[in-house]
């Protein structure tokens, strides 16, 4: 190799590295699909193939996840496309699924390919980086669709601490003794649905859980933790359309938020004379 080619090599493989680091160190999905473009458009112009990013406007900019790792793979997938032989690349990216904690996204990575073979080596790699992330990666090849890859993974919403009104509760219930006869019954009914989760979450059912989230909405709306309780309320009548492992995800953070309720009332009831877990 000519001492310039090797110096252009050089310069380019620095380049790609630069993007990738900066790709990698993006700090929210609509950041990462930006610097994604900027970095693979040039790729794609210099092999004379169209790439376009179609993004669902639905997408949530602050879905909680590995970014870095999810930038790595999705730049695997654009490398594995965007070679000679290729005539149109996209990346598109959808929403396919939502509730009250996580929003379920497809990211597509779609040739048309008219000669060549898709390397596989990287196509690997990042099915096991998305694997490392709890998602998965689906494979779709054929005359009339080329190759398509899509990886599916569950990006958390961002979590907003549980609120509670006490003075609100006082209030409605006319003083401290009712107040505290409240807090007494709402601990046990808590705690004892709570401690109950982990074996409805590994049964296949879903009536008995679609139970536990409306007894402990219904003990959170007396809590005057409205917000939370609608919440619950909105997993219960998603569970009516099945079962599958985003949801239980979302479940379970909903305990652990009524959790933290608990705490709350526990510890504003010990100023008036009760004692926690009794």
């Amino acid at each position: 190799m000519p001492p310039w080619r090797r110096i252009a090599h050089g310069f380019a493989t620095f380049v790609r590295a630069l993007s990738r680091s900066r790709v990698e160190a993006s700090a929210s999905l609509p950041e990462l699909l930006a610097r994604l473009s900027h970095m693979y458009t040039p790729m794609a112009r210099s092999h004379a193939i169209r790439l376009e990013f179609e993004v669902d406007p639905a997408l949530t900019p602050d879905g909680v996840g590995s970014l870095a790792a999810l930038g790595r793979a999705l730049g695997l997938l654009l490398e594995r496309a965007l070679e000679p032989g290729t005539g149109h690349v996209a990346l598109q990216v959808d929403v396919v699924g939502d509730d009250a904690g996580t929003q379920i996204v497809h990211f597509t990575v779609a040739d048309e390919r008219t000669t060549g073979v898709p390397d596989t080596a990287r196509l690997d790699e990042a099915t096991a980086i998305v694997a490392a992330l709890g998602g998965v990666v689906h494979q779709e090849c054929g005359v009339d669709i080329g190759s398509r890859v899509i990886v599916e993974l569950a990006f958390e919403l961002p979590r907003i601490a549980p609120r509670i009104d006490v003075d609100a509760l006082r209030s409605t219930l006319g003083g401290e003794d009712a107040l505290r006869e409240v807090i007494v019954a709402l601990d046990l009914a808590l705690s004892r649905d709570l401690a109950g989760l982990d074996i409805l979450l590994a049964d296949d059912g879903v009536t008995d859980l679609q139970a536990w989230l409306h007894r402990v909405s219904g003990a959170l709306g007396m809590a005057e933790a409205t917000e939370l309780s609608c919440i619950g309320l909105e997993l219960e009548r998603e569970l009516a359309q099945g079962r599958n492992r985003y949801l239980d995800r979302s479940i379970r953070r909903f305990s652990e938020d009524a959790a933290l309720v608990l705490a709350a009332l526990r510890e504003h009831a010990g100023p008036i004379g009760y004692s926690p877990g009794s």
